[in-house]
């Protein structure tokens, strides 16, 4: 007595493996799947992989707004007094209390400090400032400020109007669009 198609399908493995056959053939359908795996892994190590790692990547650097992608300048952190978060809330919401970070175009040690020169987009001489040694907690000198403070940092995709990084930007929104999205269909339900 010949089998129905559903009793031939079912001894195979029934109507799922049929189903992930199907899908599997489908270049389209796996393609968009890898790509919101992807798009899930980079959302969920978001803070992780964002050069930004402040809440919402909202560091602002006025001085070096709308900058084109691969742009560099180097920078002056200034330790936070505030407490510190957990490393699991960093991970997963990003610093709350986060380092000031401040452009320069140059800087000069002095007997008590760093004095540094404000980075200007025109080219310009900047303002002048200068820190005292007491601003930075993990030096004991201030010979030890430019190894431990001044880092050269480069922003991949270029800064926003307000100077923010837009790498980071991207990879933190990609959460609130998964997040629409998985809501949407949600409702749809």
């Amino acid at each position: 007595m010949p089998q129905s198609n559903s009793s031939a399908n079912q001894g195979d493995g029934g109507l799922t493996k049929l189903a992930l056959r199907k899908f599997k053939r489908n270049f389209w359908g796996v393609f968009s799947f890898c790509f919101l795996v992807l798009c899930t892994l980079m959302a969920i190590f978001a803070y992780a992989l964002a050069p930004d790692n402040s809440q919402n990547a909202n560091q602002m650097h006025l001085s070096i707004h709308s900058k084109q992608p691969g742009f560099q300048v180097e920078m002056l952190k200034i330790p936070s007094q505030l407490e510190e978060q957990s490393g699991i809330a960093v991970f997963f919401f990003g610093k709350k209390n986060t380092d000031t970070e401040l452009p320069i175009s140059g800087y000069t040690l002095t007997e008590t400090g760093i004095e540094i020169v404000e980075y200007t987009p025109d080219g310009t001489s900047g303002l002048s400032k200068e820190y005292q040694l007491e601003m930075f907690p993990e030096a004991s000198s201030v010979d030890e400020i430019p190894a431990r403070y001044l880092t050269t940092k480069k922003f991949f995709l270029g800064t926003d109007k307000y100077g923010r990084d837009l790498l980071s930007r991207m990879l933190v929104g990609i959460r609130i669009s998964l997040a629409i999205g998985f809501v949407a269909v949600f409702i749809s339900l």
